[in-house]
């Protein structure tokens, strides 16, 4: 069969049956699809290709769930697998910044005022691990010496797994003034990485 002729609706229904090369075919023609979805997003202690697998679940999960009949009217499967998708990553981020499948467990500040910012591992008993402890709350408090208010407001919004437009929302800025701001830190973060390296 030549899946590649098949609207979405028909491959998610094929796919429902068990029809492999059905769901292989979403997957395919939605890979692009979620790489663009990914993009205004960032975890911390994640790479982008972390988030394109969120996003692949996300189209997964829609590829299960999406039912579709005729005798009412349903949302298109390409509707639906965005929300799917969207609301994988928008977890993922949120799971993250709790740290729920980290061992990161303590606190420690980026900003001398606010005490509950980011979480950094609590140094144990070990000599290497008390050395790595120190390491990187010396990083993290470089780079908040080297935030600028706005910066510090987005970074701490985004840490408590807002989304571009709740951060926008909150500080009346624009998605994309949320969006360059987030950039310029993770530029600041990466030269600050490069240069301890």
């Amino acid at each position: 069969m030549s899946y590649e002729a098949l609207q979405d609706e028909h491959l998610a229904s094929l796919a429902t049956t068990g029809d492999t090369g059905a769901q292989d075919a979403l997957l395919a023609r939605y890979k692009n699809f979620v790489k663009k979805a990914v993009r205004p997003y960032f975890i911390i202690g994640a790479d982008h290709e972390d988030l394109v697998q969120e996003g692949m679940i996300g189209l997964y999960k829609a590829i299960r769930e999406y039912r579709s009949t005729s005798t009412k009217k349903e949302a298109s499967f390409a509707s639906f697998a965005a929300a799917c998708i969207k609301n994988q990553i928008l977890t993922a981020i949120k799971n993250a910044s709790r740290k729920k499948h980290s061992p990161l467990n303590t606190y420690i500040s980026i900003h001398q005022d606010n005490p509950e910012i980011l979480h950094i591992t609590d140094p144990a008993a070990d000599p290497a691990q008390a050395l790595l402890h120190q390491e990187a709350k010396t990083a993290i408090q470089t780079l908040s010496a080297s935030l600028s208010p706005l910066e510090s407001a987005i970074l701490t919004h985004f840490l408590s797994g807002l989304s571009y437009a709740e951060i926008a929302e909150k500080i009346d800025a624009t998605t994309k003034s949320v969006d360059n701001a987030l950039s310029r830190i993770r530029r600041k973060a990466a030269k600050l990485l490069n240069s301890a390296l």
